[in-house]
């Protein structure tokens, strides 16, 4: 039996990657000072709060030994494993993982970069759970993954660019984009990058700007978001108009809230 691993920005809920049997390491954040674990996007508690207002936020990557002790047992259990991180240009989890899967001296551990993170990432980790099911080796797999990857998109606006500046996690992007006039940004994650794609002005121009990139050929959409339940769900009714594939809604959690900000959303989607 092949077992996905994962990281906890690819946003599942408890139930449903228990009903998967998908792995989930968390990533590690700070606020003032205080450690925490991110967990499934149901069960992060008041983050938000935490966040609320001035004061030291960071996020680091999993450890290797949390990508290791998790590797080990479901060696154990007579697993192989497929590791599917976010991607390696946005955080260092890749390349640990990388480092746990050499240390278990075990050839039974696959690690694939999905260059994305949140809803990019979990349609990835979906569609490799039905390789599985579809009883593929693990390194068929890990053949066929790159072409589903070229298949993912993600599109997503925030407040203002701050908390993105801040990050650092920033490819190609007009730093000047905020709130004046009420023009927000369109960015993409591209090749394992945040880049430009285009502004909007208003919450309506920016639904309407995400949703112009579903079409009939969409398989499965996710909508990622914070702060604004309300634009969440308006952006899913008129998404739900524009194509027929499944849509669901994600909380987005506090490994990327901090690199984002309080009020961001995203639509990922994957092509047939």
């Amino acid at each position: 039996m092949i077992t996905i691993v994962t990281d906890s920005s690819s946003y599942f809920k408890k139930s449903e990657a228990v009903e998967l049997g998908v792995k989930i390491v968390p990533i590690n954040y700070t606020i003032n000072g205080q450690s925490y674990c991110e967990s499934y996007s149901d069960q992060n508690g008041d983050f938000e709060y935490l966040l609320r207002g001035t004061g030291d936020y960071n996020t680091s990557h999993p450890n290797m030994s949390a990508f290791l002790s998790t590797f080990m047992e479901e060696l154990h259990n007579g697993n192989e494993v497929l590791c599917i991180t976010i991607s390696s240009r946005l955080s260092g989890a890749y390349g640990t993982a990388h480092m746990a899967a050499k240390q278990s001296e075990s050839g039974s551990i696959a690690i694939f970069d999905s260059r994305f993170t949140a809803g990019g990432l979990y349609l990835i980790v979906k569609e490799a759970g039905k390789l599985i099911a579809d009883g593929l080796s693990l390194h068929e797999i890990l053949d066929k993954l790159p072409a589903i990857r070229d298949r993912v998109s993600i599109s997503f606006s925030v407040d203002d660019m701050a908390s993105l500046r801040n990050s650092g996690r920033i490819g190609f992007v007009r730093m000047s984009v905020g709130t004046f006039l009420n023009i927000r940004p369109i960015l993409l994650c591209k090749d394992g990058v945040v880049v430009a794609d285009t502004v909007a002005r208003g919450k309506t121009e920016i639904i309407k700007r995400m949703t112009e990139k579903l079409s009939a050929d969409t398989k499965e959409v996710v909508i990622n978001y914070i702060g604004d339940n309300l634009m969440a769900t308006n952006l899913y009714h008129v998404a739900k108009s524009a194509t027929g594939a499944p849509i669901s809604l994600q909380k987005i959690g506090p490994s990327l809230g901090i690199h984002l900000g309080l009020k961001a959303i995203a639509v990922s989607s994957i092509n047939k």
